[in-house]
């Protein structure tokens, strides 16, 4: 079993918790799998419950649910949003999934995790501030972020001063700091009002990290 966490409309939570979700009337969309390429009836849930968007929102309610992990597939979201706009990445889409108990956490920056069973009664619980399972991270996509950079560092060890360089040159173009740079001493400096000090910094060579 696997708990996911799904939203649902606060005045249903009641009969949710009573009835279950039924597959039929909760399905977010029909989708094939590397499983099964006849596309079937999936709820779309989450596996954090800050990764959906109606957190912010009071008229919803969440809840946790008991799912056997055969019925659970994980899928990158933002993949599945691309290919809406461009069909040729479908099949990276579905090429891409992974059953739910071999799914390693921040993989995908956007998890969804498709459900493609009726939930039972028994299966439902509302999701309480403090209570029950402890989550141990902030978010799938934060969680993402932090493993890409750590592998990134893993590889190089200066990556840091690296993504400060770039992101202060972008932040020059935009006219959001000043700044000057001496590519004879290979040097950086900027200037932005919010620091106490100026930012000087090495000018990476892009090259040695291709």
């Amino acid at each position: 079993m696997a708990v996911v966490y799904f939203y649902i409309p606060a005045q249903k939570l009641e009969d949710v918790i009573d009835c279950g979700l039924k597959l039929s009337e909760w399905k977010d969309r029909t989708q094939a799998t590397p499983w099964s390429r006849d596309a079937r009836p999936c709820i779309r849930t989450f596996l954090h419950p800050m990764d959906d968007i109606r957190h912010r929102d009071p008229s919803f309610k969440c809840i946790k649910l008991d799912v056997p992990t055969d019925y659970c597939v994980v899928a990158d979201n933002d993949l599945y949003q691309l290919s809406l706009e461009h069909p040729e990445l479908e099949k990276k889409y579905i090429d891409t999934m992974v059953q739910l108990d071999r799914y390693f956490f921040g993989s995908f920056r956007s998890p969804e995790c498709l459900v493609f069973t009726t939930v039972l009664s028994e299966q439902i619980s509302p999701l309480e501030k403090g209570l029950g399972e402890p989550i141990l991270y902030q978010n799938s996509e934060t969680l993402y972020v932090n493993n890409l950079l750590e592998q990134y560092k893993s590889r190089f060890d200066d990556i840091n001063q690296v993504l400060l360089y770039s992101f202060l040159t972008l932040q020059k173009q935009n006219g959001c700091v000043e700044g000057l740079q001496s590519d004879e001493k290979g040097l950086a400096v900027f200037f932005d009002t919010k620091m106490s000090h100026p930012v000087t910094i090495p000018i990476p060579d892009f090259r040695k990290y291709s």
